[in-house]
């Protein structure tokens, strides 16, 4: 499995008589819709707002997100769903004066055969001088900021969206918490949604509450832990709670458990 890079998305570390340029990147999501066998292009700016200037380097990797949602960074072209060895962009290295900024041409190319959406991003990355002079100075401290842009390309015709809960289990009650294992078994980027229902034995509804938009790639698994945010207090009885999530498809996932309060005692 290729080694995991560590993302570096903005870290800001302590300057001691370094005063340096700051860059800004936009937009930080590009979502391009591409045939198979076609192309296009899209791109972002990089702007430096700063008073001096500023040395910039952009690279392009691959990235997943962890169950947790946790962004993680590899080569590029190293995962399944990589289109990083399909993208070509106009400028690796930038030297902007300041209030100069720059658009960054991306160029993307599907091969004949590939089918559902892909994705890559870019890490935008900017230097002190001291970088690239051969050293840092006494008593100066090199920072480096970066910015992550997101690249998908969505495929218009042959995506097919698909999902399915994989377990549901309750965490606490009163309030209800769960733990809901979502999967993205299709091919095609989501924005999911859902909601959470409570039920008594007589099939009243006694509970529900909303599910926050989340996004998943293809393949891609989603821990969320869901609690119920109007606090509600449920009395002694057995219950049914059932997630629904809604991917945007055809159809609506389920996933349910029944559990008691008080919880048994373990």
């Amino acid at each position: 499995m290729a080694r995991l890079v560590s993302l570096l998305v903005c870290v800001l570390v302590l300057v001691v008589s370094v005063v340096w340029a700051e860059i800004t990147v936009y937009p930080l999501s590009l979502k391009l819709p591409v045939l198979t066998g076609g192309e296009a292009t899209t791109g972002f700016w990089v702007e430096n707002v700063g008073e001096g200037p500023a040395r910039v380097r952009i690279t392009l990797h691959d990235w997943w997100r962890n169950r947790e949602g946790k962004l993680q960074v590899f080569p590029p072209g190293s995962l399944s769903g990589s289109c990083a060895p399909w993208v070509l962009f106009s400028h690796p290295s930038l030297l902007l004066a300041p209030e100069e900024k720059v658009w960054v041409s991306v160029k993307v190319s599907i091969p004949e055969e590939e089918r559902g959406d892909r994705w890559a991003m870019f890490l935008v990355a900017e230097y002190p001088p001291e970088e690239e002079g051969g050293g840092e100075a006494f008593g100066r401290t090199r920072v480096v900021v970066a910015y992550a842009v997101k690249l998908l390309r969505q495929d218009p015709w042959d995506a097919s969206p698909a999902g399915e809960i994989r377990s549901v289990e309750v965490l606490g009650v009163n309030p209800l918490q769960l733990y809901v294992l979502y999967a993205n078994t299709g091919n095609a980027h989501t924005v999911n949604r859902g909601t959470v229902e409570v039920r008594d034995i007589f099939g009243d509804t006694v509970l529900s509450f909303p599910i926050e938009d989340f996004p998943t790639l293809p393949g891609e698994e989603r821990a969320l832990i869901l609690e119920d945010p109007t606090g509600g207090v449920l009395a002694e009885g057995v219950y049914y709670v059932f997630t629904t999530i809604d991917f945007g498809g055809e159809y609506l996932v389920q996933g349910g458990i029944t559990f008691q309060v008080p919880m048994p005692s373990e």
